[in-house]
């Protein structure tokens, strides 16, 4: 079996229809590669995500950048007339 490549970035847009922690949870499932439904996983035991989705509801700028540890990973959110979500793997060795 080959490997599959995990998406390390992924752009999520404001008024799309979802929610920006609903996209943070997708961008985290892909990294990981499992369904956190099923995981004992809560995204908001590590940070809020209504505050998320307040912060980067309207017009988020480069200016705007968020980086926050959750489970195993890291994330970081970037403005960038949408909002660029980063999830890579957390070094644990630090």
């Amino acid at each position: 079996m080959v490997p599959t490549e995990k998406k390390e970035r992924e752009h999520y847009y404001p008024g799309r229809g979802q929610s920006l922690s609903t996209a943070i949870l997708e961008a985290i499932e892909d990294q990981k590669g499992e369904d956190l439904t099923e995981a004992d996983f809560r995204l908001y035991d590590d940070i809020d995500p209504d505050a998320l989705d307040n912060l980067f509801r309207n017009d988020a700028n480069a200016d705007t950048t968020v980086e926050f540890n959750t489970d195993d990973v890291t994330v970081t959110l970037r403005g960038d007339g949408g909002v660029e979500i980063r999830v890579v793997p957390r070094d644990t060795d630090a």
